[in-house]
Protein backbone atom coordinates (compact mmCIF):
# COMPACT_ATOMS: atom_id res chain seq x y z
CA UNK A 1 0.00 0.00 0.00
CA UNK A 2 1.43 3.38 -1.09
CA UNK A 3 1.11 6.39 1.46
CA UNK A 4 -1.77 8.28 -0.72
CA UNK A 5 -3.81 5.06 -0.04
CA UNK A 6 -2.83 4.62 3.47
CA UNK A 7 -3.97 8.58 4.15
CA UNK A 8 -7.01 7.89 2.45
CA UNK A 9 -7.75 4.48 4.33
CA UNK A 10 -7.13 6.70 7.64
CA UNK A 11 -9.31 9.59 6.21
CA UNK A 12 -12.18 6.92 5.97
CA UNK A 13 -12.32 5.61 8.82
CA UNK A 14 -12.45 9.09 10.62
CA UNK A 15 -15.29 10.50 7.93
CA UNK A 16 -17.31 7.41 8.99
CA UNK A 17 -17.99 8.32 12.74
CA UNK A 18 -20.01 10.92 11.09
CA UNK A 19 -22.72 8.51 10.94
CA UNK A 20 -23.62 7.78 14.44
CA UNK A 21 -23.72 4.45 14.15
CA UNK A 22 -20.39 4.11 12.78
CA UNK A 23 -19.36 5.45 16.05
CA UNK A 24 -21.45 3.74 18.29
CA UNK A 25 -19.60 0.75 16.57
CA UNK A 26 -16.30 2.21 17.51
CA UNK A 27 -17.32 2.77 20.69
CA UNK A 28 -18.39 -0.74 21.35
CA UNK A 29 -15.60 -1.70 19.87
CA UNK A 30 -12.94 0.07 22.12
CA UNK A 31 -15.45 -1.21 25.57
CA UNK A 32 -15.12 -4.55 24.08
CA UNK A 33 -11.48 -4.33 23.95
CA UNK A 34 -11.13 -3.00 27.67
CA UNK A 35 -13.68 -5.18 29.22
CA UNK A 36 -12.70 -6.66 32.58
CA UNK A 37 -10.13 -3.72 32.96
CA UNK A 38 -10.49 -2.35 36.07
CA UNK A 39 -9.34 1.56 38.06
CA UNK A 40 -7.69 3.11 34.87
CA UNK A 41 -8.82 6.42 32.66
CA UNK A 42 -8.71 7.39 29.12
CA UNK A 43 -6.35 9.63 27.23
CA UNK A 44 -7.32 10.22 23.50
CA UNK A 45 -4.44 10.39 21.44
CA UNK A 46 -6.28 12.39 18.70
CA UNK A 47 -9.32 14.45 18.27
CA UNK A 48 -11.18 11.18 16.32
CA UNK A 49 -9.98 9.45 19.41
CA UNK A 50 -11.83 12.13 21.44
CA UNK A 51 -15.58 11.26 19.60
CA UNK A 52 -15.01 7.64 20.15
CA UNK A 53 -13.99 8.13 24.00
CA UNK A 54 -17.15 10.54 24.48
CA UNK A 55 -19.18 7.95 22.61
CA UNK A 56 -17.83 5.15 24.66
CA UNK A 57 -18.66 7.16 28.19
CA UNK A 58 -21.98 7.44 27.25
CA UNK A 59 -22.33 3.68 26.31
CA UNK A 60 -20.42 3.55 29.61
CA UNK A 61 -20.94 5.93 32.17
CA UNK A 62 -17.99 4.54 34.30
CA UNK A 63 -15.93 4.89 32.01
CA UNK A 64 -13.39 7.81 33.12
CA UNK A 65 -11.20 10.34 30.71
CA UNK A 66 -7.96 11.95 32.14
CA UNK A 67 -4.67 10.43 33.29
CA UNK A 68 -3.36 8.11 35.81
CA UNK A 69 -1.32 5.52 37.13
CA UNK A 70 -3.63 3.23 35.13
CA UNK A 71 -3.90 4.68 31.30
CA UNK A 72 -5.25 3.53 28.45
CA UNK A 73 -4.43 5.43 25.16
CA UNK A 74 -6.77 5.73 22.52
CA UNK A 75 -6.80 6.62 19.07
CA UNK A 76 -8.83 5.29 15.81
CA UNK A 77 -5.79 4.59 13.45
CA UNK A 78 -2.71 2.93 13.53
CA UNK A 79 -0.63 3.27 10.94
CA UNK A 80 2.70 4.14 12.54
CA UNK A 81 2.15 4.97 16.13
CA UNK A 82 2.86 8.81 16.46
CA UNK A 83 0.02 9.98 17.67
CA UNK A 84 0.23 6.69 20.42
CA UNK A 85 3.67 7.31 21.27
CA UNK A 86 2.91 11.42 21.68
CA UNK A 87 -0.13 11.17 23.88
CA UNK A 88 1.68 8.17 25.90
CA UNK A 89 4.59 11.24 26.61
CA UNK A 90 2.50 13.55 27.58
CA UNK A 91 0.84 10.73 30.06
CA UNK A 92 4.12 9.78 31.76
CA UNK A 93 5.16 13.62 31.53
CA UNK A 94 2.50 14.32 33.97
CA UNK A 95 1.89 11.02 36.45
CA UNK A 96 3.95 8.00 37.11
CA UNK A 97 2.53 5.40 35.88
CA UNK A 98 1.62 1.43 36.88
CA UNK A 99 0.89 1.05 33.11
CA UNK A 100 0.63 2.39 29.83
CA UNK A 101 -1.67 0.06 27.61
CA UNK A 102 -2.79 1.79 23.44
CA UNK A 103 -6.05 1.16 22.24
CA UNK A 104 -6.31 1.69 18.59
CA UNK A 105 -9.39 0.55 16.84
CA UNK A 106 -8.00 0.18 13.16
CA UNK A 107 -5.16 -0.72 11.78
CA UNK A 108 -4.43 1.07 9.08
CA UNK A 109 -1.33 -1.61 7.91
CA UNK A 110 -0.76 -5.01 8.19
CA UNK A 111 0.05 -6.20 11.59
CA UNK A 112 3.14 -6.65 12.75
CA UNK A 113 3.84 -8.56 16.52
CA UNK A 114 7.47 -6.66 16.40
CA UNK A 115 5.89 -3.30 16.52
CA UNK A 116 6.58 -1.49 19.79
CA UNK A 117 6.00 2.20 20.32
CA UNK A 118 7.99 3.96 22.71
CA UNK A 119 6.28 5.07 25.75
CA UNK A 120 3.40 2.29 25.88
CA UNK A 121 3.88 -1.14 27.67
CA UNK A 122 1.65 -3.15 25.34
CA UNK A 123 -0.32 -2.59 22.20
CA UNK A 124 -3.98 -3.65 21.65
CA UNK A 125 -5.48 -3.41 18.06
CA UNK A 126 -9.57 -3.69 17.66
CA UNK A 127 -10.24 -4.20 14.28
CA UNK A 128 -6.87 -5.56 12.68
CA UNK A 129 -6.66 -7.72 9.59
CA UNK A 130 -5.31 -10.31 10.83
CA UNK A 131 -6.17 -12.60 13.91
CA UNK A 132 -3.47 -12.99 16.36
CA UNK A 133 -2.81 -11.97 19.95
CA UNK A 134 -1.85 -8.58 20.81
CA UNK A 135 1.56 -8.33 21.93
CA UNK A 136 2.70 -7.34 25.31
CA UNK A 137 6.84 -5.12 25.53
CA UNK A 138 6.23 -5.50 29.21
CA UNK A 139 5.81 -8.93 30.04
CA UNK A 140 1.96 -8.10 31.62
CA UNK A 141 0.77 -11.22 32.89
CA UNK A 142 -1.56 -12.99 29.88
CA UNK A 143 -4.72 -12.00 31.44
CA UNK A 144 -4.64 -8.63 29.92
CA UNK A 145 -4.35 -9.73 26.39
CA UNK A 146 -6.87 -10.17 23.78
CA UNK A 147 -7.33 -10.98 20.84
CA UNK A 148 -7.15 -9.22 17.67
CA UNK A 149 -10.58 -9.43 16.17
CA UNK A 150 -10.76 -9.01 12.24
CA UNK A 151 -13.95 -7.09 10.84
Amino acid sequence: MDLVELMRRGDETIHAHDAFSDLAASARSFLACVAGWKQFTVEPASPAAERVLGAAMMLDPTLRGGRSARTVVLDVNIASGSLLANAARRVRDTVETEWLIAVAINSLTDWDMRWTIDGVDTLFVCNASSVAVACSQSGQSSDHRIPIRSV
